[in-house]
């Protein structure tokens, strides 16, 4: 088959040129006639089913005014004090925000809600929009927008007015995001260009996979507005791996052909015959290697959060159409251009330095001493993988704030000014069969308060038995005090919906290890007081909403998709390996590298980001993404490697084979490498966190496979477990011989 591919190739490659030519013509016809499709709006990352999701429909069924998927808040700071004008103009830019959005707007106006949302000093007051969409759709960005468009005009002189909550984050976070889409595309075309002329001296010749690929990134685009169009949810994340991954993996398994056609031209006839080789010999391990990463990324549509699923959703398909491109035009390209492909250096050309002497060099060092690299190379990547295992994820979504946008800059006067808790109180629910009468739920309500008031880190608790706070309980004259809790009571029980609801108040930042060990504790305390009601005759349920429940929530399912997408990728990109290589230790060593690898990774990553450059953690996302990455493109490498290695071995003995393969793949394979970590690095520029965070962690984990794992760990395992005399009594095998792949150096 893979012969007949090439033979098509060099014999008419400009029916596939002109084929891809018309793909991406209906790919430009359809992107500008056929109207864009409307964003899908996710309405929670989590499951349906997630104990917070269940809590937040039931608080926004039960408390429509107070409760919302994400929030806008306006903040007004005055350092010399509020003026009445201030709070006047804040209420009317509260009601014609209301008008905006058709959701209750809560304003320093409203009776009792002055104490919560105006500063103890007076200077800064806020008003929250709550809104019933997630604070990074479409949707909520548009309200947000539009919200803030009010705040211009009229605004009283010297009042410093910004705007902060989920909903501000989120509006800023996508303006970041999509600055971060066209920086990172900038970046990592110009790197993978740099990178190819200084490696082959030939300008033309880093054109072909550039084009190739570039128009495999096109039609990607296409492909995924298409799918927008089903309804599938693509974000711009989304949109910038698909970027750094289809030019990392696409760029390298272009290469691989015309490396193999290269050195084929100077052994063959004709352009027409090299072609031919080529094909046949690279194509089988091409796929297969693409095969490792696809699937791998595939195995991600297991995770329960939904930007995970999606991940592996929209990645592993568009990676199919930078294969196609690698296969069918890079070569069709090639082939047409004859002798320019290699200009000006031309066909004959002198071996690189890592021909001349890095690759021999490690050969030689591996082939004599194989038990003693392999002891040392698993040492040294042994240790900081163990150490790995102690680390603990960030989930600190507010570390994603853009740096000095309006929503950081609010969120720091309202620290300033405010407990830490005021923004992001938890909401502790009490669902009842029946609602207890007056005197019994306020002795169940101050019970409550009481005992979670009384946790250590518990700044205060909001409820209808004390609607300004428990600490300000008591003082006031019987009147006013049966006044306000009139006043509050539809803020807090729910006849409807038998629903009675607390406002809890931690000390702590709401994403710290802190704030959620103890929102566990109050989960503890709610849950055993639900569970006397009911004994004693009174059905009840307790739930919690909030950011930091969601967060716990988010802690617990990404722990569990971790586990999932690890075991099910190891599986699947195993049983290729091993279909591939016919060796089942040869396979779990290979796995096992990858591994221990992820696990170095993840350790060095840690010490350079948060030790020295000052993060306060790894992402939680970072650990899903990077493994996936690490073990699909580390086994491609160790795909290549291999397959040469079982090709020498039809001519020469264990050692000389693996001295060549590491010789032969050495420039080549590291060539691929240093590209592949050029694009992952690339998401650095986009200047996000997270962006970061991954960028450099994938980057260093396919150096270290590069440059470690396949050309020292792999070969020395080979030969000390002595699996070569093995292998080659099986590579008479009509299957055998169709996947054995041979590759030059760069």
């Amino acid at each position: 088959m893979f012969a007949h591919l090439g033979r098509w190739i060099a014999r008419q490659p400009w029916l596939f040129v002109v084929a891809w030519g018309l793909a991406l013509g209906a790919g430009v016809a359809w992107d500008a006639l056929v109207p864009k499709p409307p964003p899908t709006d996710v309405a929670s990352f989590l499951p349906d089913d997630a104990p917070h999701n269940v809590a937040m429909r039931l608080v926004r069924e039960a408390f429509p005014e107070v409760a919302a998927r994400s929030q806008i808040v306006i903040v007004g700071y005055r350092a010399a004090g509020l003026t009445a004008g201030d709070l006047g103009w804040l209420d009317r830019v509260a009601r014609e925000a209301g008008k905006i959005t058709e959701r209750p707007v809560l304003s320093p106006a409203m009776p009792f809600f002055d104490r919560r949302l105006v500063s103890a000093d007076r200077q800064v007051a806020m008003v929250i929009v709550n809104l019933p969409t997630n604070f990074l759709s479409t949707v909520t960005v548009d309200t947000v927008e539009r919200v803030d468009r009010l705040l211009g005009g009229d605004r009283p002189t010297g009042l410093v007015v910004e705007v902060t909550g989920t909903a501000g984050i989120g509006r800023d976070y996508a303006a970041a995001t999509q600055q971060a889409f066209h920086t990172t595309t900038w970046v990592t075309v110009v790197a993978v260009l740099v990178i190819l002329v200084v490696i082959y001296r030939s300008p033309v010749g880093a054109m072909v996979p550039l084009l190739s690929i570039g128009a495999s990134v096109y039609l990607a685009f296409v492909g995924l507005l298409m799918l927008a169009g089903i309804g599938w949810p693509v974000s711009d994340i989304d949109r910038i791996f698909t970027v750094v991954l289809l030019f990392g993996a696409g760029v390298d398994y272009a290469l691989f052909w015309i490396a193999r056609y290269r050195e084929s031209l100077t052994t063959l006839p004709d352009f027409e015959t090299a072609a031919i080789a080529a094909a046949r010999t690279t194509s089988p391990a091409i796929i297969a290697s693409a095969g490792t990463t696809i699937c791998g990324l595939s195995m991600m549509m297991a995770a329960e959060l939904i930007p995970s699923h999606n991940a592996g959703k929209i990645l592993a398909p568009v990676l199919v159409i930078s294969l196609l491109a690698a296969l069918t035009l890079s070569p069709a390209l090639a082939r047409l251009l004859g002798q320019w492909l290699f200009w000006p250096a031309g066909l004959a050309h002198q071996a690189n330095m890592g021909q001349r002497f890095v690759w021999p060099a490690v050969a030689g060092v591996v082939t004599r001493r194989p038990r003693a690299v392999l002891t040392f190379g698993l040492i040294l990547l042994g240790v900081p993988a163990v150490y790995a295992l102690t680390l603990s994820p960030r989930f600190d979504t507010l570390a994603e704030l853009p740096a000095n946008s309006s929503c950081d800059r609010g969120y720091e006067i309202l620290n300033a000014h405010f407990p830490v808790g005021e923004l992001f109180a938890t909401q502790l629910a009490m669902k009842f069969e029946r609602l207890p009468g007056t005197d019994e739920l306020e002795a169940i309500d101050r019970g409550l308060s009481e005992r979670i008031g009384a946790l250590a880190g518990i700044e205060d608790v909001y409820s209808a038995a004390s609607p300004l706070g428990q600490r300000a309980s008591g003082g006031r004259p019987a009147l006013a005090d049966r006044l306000i809790k009139s006043l509050a009571r539809p803020f807090y029980v729910s006849q409807e919906f038998c629903v009675m609801r607390l406002d809890v108040l931690a000390e702590h930042e709401p994403f710290s290890p802190e704030a959620m060990a103890l929102i566990e504790q109050v989960r503890a305390i709610a849950n055993e007081e639900a569970a006397a009601l009911t004994r004693a005759g009174t059905p009840a349920q307790a739930l919690l909403a909030g950011f930091t429940p969601y967060i716990i929530d988010v802690r617990a399912i990404s722990g569990s998709d971790q586990a999932r997408v690890m075991f099910l990728a190891t599986l699947v990109i195993g049983l290729i390996v091993l279909a591939l290589v016919r060796d089942v230790p040869l396979t779990l060593f290979m796995l096992l590298a990858t591994w221990i690898t992820y696990g170095a990774t993840l350790t060095v990553s840690d010490l350079v980001l948060c030790h020295l450059l000052g993060y306060g953690g790894l992402d939680w996302k970072v650990r899903l993404i990077l493994f996936v990455i690490v073990v699909a493109v580390g086994q491609d490498y160790n795909i290549f490697l291999i397959s040469r290695l079982l090709g020498e071995l039809g001519e020469t003995d264990e050692r000389e084979a693996t001295r060549r393969a590491i010789i032969s793949t050495g420039s080549v394979i590291s060539s691929c490498g240093i590209i592949m970590a050029a694009t992952l690095g690339s998401l650095w520029a986009g200047g996000l966190s997270l962006l970061r965070q991954v960028g450099f962690a994938m980057a260093l984990g396919v150096l270290i496979d590069t440059f470690l794992v396949r050309p020292v760990l792999v070969p020395s395992f080979f030969l000390v477990a002595g699996r070569a005399r093995r292998s080659q009594a099986r590579r008479s095998s009509p299957a055998d011989e169709a996947i054995e792949a041979e590759y030059p150096t760069g």
